[in-house]
């Protein structure tokens, strides 16, 4: 069987695609079976990585298993992420079989808000927890307020400053402990578990 994972994230430019791909492959390594572990393909924008999810599904042969991976960019309230994308973005996805849809709810950035230890050891002094916002459910918190969060959370650490998505993200991606992400978010949780039984 061979699955690959299809991410938003990384932009256009080589360098970040490449920093995106890595972050991801380091979280997933945490989770799927060594011998079993997918590969991840750093789409850059969010439309890039449904399209190229779509493609693939559309011309899947047997043993292919194809994932796609997309903030939710809001809360969701949708039965299954498929239905939350077709209606927060009009997606349209062909019969997906095997083929899965996760989100990140509602955005990467809530996933390090689970790990403040990881923060903390990241920013290396200057940290401030308390910036962050203190609701155990990532997924209620708006993705509007995530970033501005991490900015002003970052914004006194000594040597890497003010949360930068790009530079920031993806190796504090690598870093994360997935385990207390999946604690506050189901929808990692469905993921997680999804790799486990690769």
């Amino acid at each position: 069987m061979s699955v690959r994972v299809y991410v938003e994230g990384g932009g256009n430019n080589k360098d970040t695609i490449k920093r995106c791909n890595e972050g991801f492959t380091s979280y997933v390594q945490k989770l799927a079976p060594a011998n079993r572990r997918p590969s991840i393909v750093a789409c850059g924008g969010r439309e890039r990585a449904f399209d190229r999810f779509n493609t693939a599904v559309q011309n899947a042969q047997a043993g292919d298993t194809f994932v796609l991976l997309v903030d939710s960019e809001g809360p969701v309230n949708a039965v299954s992420p498929s239905e939350h994308l077709h209606a927060r973005n009009g997606w349209n996805f062909p019969p997906l079989g095997s083929h899965k849809v996760f989100l990140m709810v509602q955005a990467m950035e809530a996933w390090f808000l689970a790990d403040r230890e990881a923060l903390a050891t990241f920013y290396d002094g200057g940290f401030l927890a308390n910036s962050l916002p203190n609701n155990p459910n990532i997924e209620a918190i708006a993705k509007d307020d995530l970033e501005p969060a991490m900015k002003r959370a970052t914004k006194q650490t000594k040597t890497k400053g003010e949360y930068h998505k790009v530079r920031h993200g993806f190796p504090l991606l690598a870093l994360v402990d997935p385990v207390k992400v999946e604690r506050a978010s189901a929808h990692a949780s469905v993921f997680h578990e999804f790799l486990r039984a690769l």
